[in-house]
């Protein structure tokens, strides 16, 4: 059976987020529909990690075992397309590729990027309700970058870890932490590491709030990581800021190397239109 990953994109406002769950609506549920649909066989959708309810991906990773149909060579743009047509918009496979048996989506990411987004102005967005984080009085940018510059390095996250989760390991190195600020209110949170503990980057990006409206010091950060304490962490921001950003994997993979947004439109001729 050919082992096909999938890169894909989801607006998580209408999806009770990407891991299975009975009753409601997952992209881990629509993907394994679409897949059985168009495979007319059932199969397990692998996805990288999971996201909550809510939050946005642009580049999360899956994988799936497709049934061996005898072809000599599969048309992967066409059974994206494919896929797509029987997804709902809010759901797009961007990307398939080929990988050998030793590739796991989850298993084999060696790290991933989260940005979260915040706007900062007085009144609501009509074309960023969904995704950014409206914060309605002035922050102070200089002081939360300070802050989130602090997150650098490995650490112990149980701080900024929500109660009464998995027990896994709270250790994460932290290789980017940065805030940007783009102009017109609206500031990115970016983050990438080797681990996430589970509301990890919403519960700093309540802190860098926090920081910004002048609530808390950026020193409160290091001060957090040092006590492993829940509570000398900020709240956990709203999901729909949140858009899991990319997955990394080893080079061997050589995991979607093109460019996507660019395959095979050269191919094309008018008469495919």
């Amino acid at each position: 059976m050919p082992r096909l990953a999938f890169l894909i994109e989801y607006h998580g406002k209408k999806i009770s987020g990407s891991q299975f769950q009975l009753g409601v609506r997952t992209v881990q549920a629509e993907l394994e529909a679409a897949c059985k649909t168009l495979g007319r066989k059932e199969m397990r959708v692998h996805l990288s990690g999971r996201t909550d309810a809510g939050v946005h991906a642009s580049g999360q990773v899956g994988h799936v075992d497709w049934p061996d149909t005898g072809e000599k060579d599969l048309d992967l743009w066409r059974m994206a397309w494919a896929l797509n047509g029987i997804l709902k918009s809010d759901i797009s496979i961007v990307d398939m590729q080929l990988v050998d048996e030793t590739f796991h989506a989850r298993y084999r990411a060696t790290s991933r990027e989260y940005v979260y987004r915040f706007l900062n102005r007085a009144q609501r967005s009509v074309f960023l309700k969904d995704t950014h984080y409206l914060v309605h009085y002035p922050l102070d940018v200089e002081a939360m970058q300070d802050g989130a510059s602090r997150l650098l390095g490995r650490h112990d996250f149980s701080s900024f870890r929500s109660t009464g989760t998995s027990q896994s390991s709270p250790i994460c190195t932290v290789t980017r932490s940065e805030l940007l600020q783009l102009g017109d209110g609206r500031l990115e949170f970016w983050i990438a590491a080797d681990h996430f503990v589970y509301n990890m980057v919403r519960i700093i990006a309540g802190t860098l709030t926090e920081i910004g409206l002048g609530k808390r010091t950026p020193d409160s950060v290091e001060n957090a990581l040092e006590k492993s304490d829940r509570d000398l962490a900020g709240p956990t921001a709203p999901p729909w800021g949140l858009t899991l950003y990319s997955v990394s994997y080893p080079q061997n993979y050589n995991l979607f190397e093109r460019d996507p947004s660019q395959r095979r439109l050269k191919e094309f001729s008018r008469e495919d239109l």
